[in-house]
């Protein structure tokens, strides 16, 4: 149930996950009632790992959830208290993403008359007080206490969290652009290419927003990566990633090496998934840009990222970025007229997004990305437009 979109969770999928052994643990709470201080809970899970709380659940002795769920009564604001504690018993003020799930106590009831407050925390980038500033928490893998107060050096990695965060991407991304470059080089070399080519190119990431530890080995991605290809259909490259997996340091990347198109991804075990691709229109239609074929990479790379997340567990939030590099003086094509021409060579769009986003969500992220880049080219674009894109 941790990877299910929140909007879409029943009280059938609620009494399935309990069913299957779930139990309380660092990133999983129960409350058969609203607890006195739920700000603890939400703030000690934003401080540590994340995680997911049910309100409306009875617990058994051994941390399971007592199946069928009993509920509480569907009273109105159920959803704006809990926003509210967020707002204001927590500093600074964190918002959850909560969904209220309505269900029938007695089937020959004509409506709902109780719910499962289902709340939803996403790790911060930084620390999180409570108790009018003056505590904060973190999760404990302790059965009698899953909460307990930040020791000094805790809280001292909460101000710096945001930087070491940054520093572990910006490792894992370094690391991936030179070896995205020397396979470059090699393909240059193995199909008499120059140095200038390929003149325009493509680069899509995602990455979770806080890595901390590996989350998954070089090999677990290896097996996984191969069950969740996305299919890019009448573009080229003809799927995300393209080619086929070979190991490299603290990952794989993905790579036809027998064809001259530059095609390469690359993935982390700290989940970034870097690509770099070139414009395959270069030699055909000059200086052109297609947005079309940025809405289709950027949305399958999107799609595939949040899928590999959900695969390892990962529930957090993550990063996707597009750069388009060597662009300066090219047209949208093929709508459109010679002018206006980008004035930019190099243009880089970024956003964030939950891991438990809907498709339709991710969706309307990526389309919202594809029309910034329209505007970087001079054109503003109505909806039909940036829809027929993603077809």
């Amino acid at each position: 149930m941790f990877n299910l979109p929140l909007e879409t969770i029943t009280i059938q999928d609620i009494e399935q996950f309990l069913q299957s052994g779930a139990r309380e643990n660092t990133v999983f709470e129960l409350k058969e009632q609203f607890p006195n201080k739920l700000e603890k809970v939400i703030s000690s899970m934003a401080n540590t790992s994340g995680g997911m709380i049910l309100i409306g659940v009875e617990e058994t002795k051994t941390g399971g959830g007592v199946v069928p769920v009993k509920g509480v009564p569907l009273n109105p604001g159920l959803r704006e208290t809990v926003i509210q504690i967020g707002l204001n018993a927590i500093y600074p003020p964190l918002i959850p993403e909560v969904r209220v799930v309505e269900f029938k106590s007695d089937p020959s009831l004509t409506g709902t008359d109780k719910a499962v407050v289902v709340i939803r925390v996403h790790e911060s980038e930084g620390g999180y007080a409570v108790d009018q500033r003056t505590a904060v928490y973190v999760r404990a893998d302790n059965v009698s206490e899953r909460m307990r107060k930040a020791t000094v050096e805790e809280t001292e990695w909460f101000f710096n969290k945001r930087q070491k965060s940054l520093e572990v991407k910006n490792r894992a991304i370094q690391q991936a652009q030179q070896h995205a470059q020397q396979f470059l080089i090699r393909l240059r070399q193995r199909h008499q290419r120059s140095t200038g080519e390929p003149k325009g190119r493509f680069v899509i990431w995602t990455v979770p927003t806080f890595p901390r530890l590996p989350f998954a080995t070089p090999q677990e991605l290896y097996e996984a990566t191969k069950k969740q290809i996305r299919h890019t259909p009448a573009i080229a490259p003809v799927s995300f990633p393209y080619g086929v997996p070979h190991p490299v340091f603290e990952g794989i990347y993905w790579a036809h090496d027998e064809s001259k198109n530059y095609y390469y991804t690359e993935i982390h075990q700290q989940g970034l998934i870097y690509s770099e691709f070139e414009f395959w229109w270069d030699d055909e239609n000059g200086d052109v840009f297609i947005p079309g074929a940025a809405a289709s990479l950027l949305s399958a790379a999107a799609e595939f990222g949040r899928t590999l997340y959900r695969h390892f567990g990962y529930l957090g939030l993550f990063d996707l970025g597009i750069r388009l590099v060597g662009i300066r003086n090219r047209y949208v094509y093929p709508t459109f007229s010679l002018k206006p021409r980008i004035m930019d060579d190099v243009i880089e769009i970024t956003a964030r997004m939950s891991v438990g986003v809907s498709e339709e969500e991710l969706l309307l992220k990526c389309k919202q990305m594809i029309r910034e880049i329209y505007w970087a080219f001079g054109w503003h674009v109505d909806d039909k437009r940036i829809s027929d894109d993603f077809k």
